[in-house]
């Protein structure tokens, strides 16, 4: 946990504890609640696989529920998502209740769009803050993310955020795809990294999600071939070794240098996913979620039998190349691996 904020270390402990104790219990009864608070986005990503402008959001009232229930099921901290959070005008409202009234720890994913104008409203009740960030250069970030202007609303947005809220975690996180492999953009990152102050990490985009019956289908064509994958991945690895402030664990690096041969994902373990709509994601078949949190409640969801079955059914899958998966199933089988040099750090 070098480098990392004094909140951020209690909040790391507490769930390294908790991770712990659930591999020795072997319940799988998951801690961490991820959270898209909405679908709809100002960007428009090749290589997104969760954009959907025409989704309702689950209202304001069903979340809060959610939360409660969730606290009461043992869930320690939640990730939000989107889509762009901060196209919620409740966000701050969510956020707050979560924090003061439930006391989990928060992560907030965002593009930064919104940031320097509603940075009050969140962040005082958030304890991380992860900015998506894929190249260096404004004209090509913006041009990726389809949103001219993008770049340097995010960075601007940073110094002011760190002013503001010294005690926050702040990283920015870099979709690894297609045009990353060009000379200089590895570089580029991590020299704005390290200019902005903040760490980074690298997330290997996933293709393809899993439907009815097993089956899979592709969303985006965005993904380095495994061979200039390999390459990029040794490139962050020695870098990450030399000292730049890269927060992936080496063992997520050395997956893709070992040419992507799998893993047992323990995800549903650990954590679960809520879509934007209220749905309970069922990762194995997303055509059949697990339940609807607007009408069943998450303690009714949490015990199905369904849910259960996910659990142990996950471990055939290892579709997802996210540091989200491929880690924290890591974290299920060490969970010391939070505390290792080179193990794993979040910020």
């Amino acid at each position: 946990m070098t480098g990392t904020t004094p909140r951020m270390k209690e909040v790391l402990t507490k769930l390294g504890m908790r991770a712990v104790e659930a591999r020795v219990k072997g319940d799988g009864r998951p801690f961490v609640l991820g959270l898209f608070a909405t679908h709809r986005c100002m960007c428009d990503c090749q290589s997104c696989l969760w954009k959907h402008n025409d989704w309702a959001d689950t209202p304001l009232a069903d979340l809060k529920r959610m939360y409660a229930e969730a606290k009461e099921q043992g869930i320690l901290a939640t990730a939000i998502s989107g889509g762009e959070p901060f196209l919620r005008k409740d966000l701050g409202e969510l956020v707050r209740y979560v924090k003061e009234d439930l006391g989990m720890a928060i992560l907030v994913f965002t593009t930064g769009w919104y940031l320097k104008a509603r940075m009050d409203e969140v962040l005082p009740w958030i304890d991380m803050l992860m900015l998506s960030v894929d190249s260096a250069r404004p004209e090509r970030h913006d041009a990726i993310r389809r949103l001219p202007g993008l770049h340097a609303r995010l960075t601007e947005a940073v110094p002011l955020v760190k002013e503001r809220y010294p005690g926050l975690s702040v990283q920015l996180n870099s979709c690894v795809q297609r045009g990353m492999e060009q000379p200089g953009e590895i570089t580029g990152l991590v020299e704005l990294a390290e200019r902005l102050g903040v760490p980074i990490s690298f997330d290997v985009i996933t293709e393809s999600r899993n439907g009815e019956d097993g089956s899979a289908f592709t969303l985006t064509s965005m993904g380095l071939p495994i061979k200039e994958l390999q390459v990029l991945c040794r490139d962050l690895l020695e870098r990450k070794r030399e000292g730049a402030p890269i927060l992936n664990s080496e063992g997520y690096f050395q997956y893709f240098i070992d040419g992507k041969k799998g893993y047992r994902c323990h995800l549903p373990k650990l954590a679960m996913m809520v879509d934007g709509r209220g749905l309970v994601e069922n990762c194995l078949d997303l055509d059949h979620p697990l339940g609807d949190v607007k009408t069943t409640s998450l303690t009714d969801i949490m015990a199905s039998d369904r849910f259960k079955q996910l659990r142990c059914d996950a471990e055939k899958c290892s579709s997802c190349s996210s540091p989200t998966m491929v880690d924290m199933s890591r974290i299920w089988e060490d969970p010391s691996l939070i505390f290792q040099r080179g193990g794993l750090a979040i910020g």
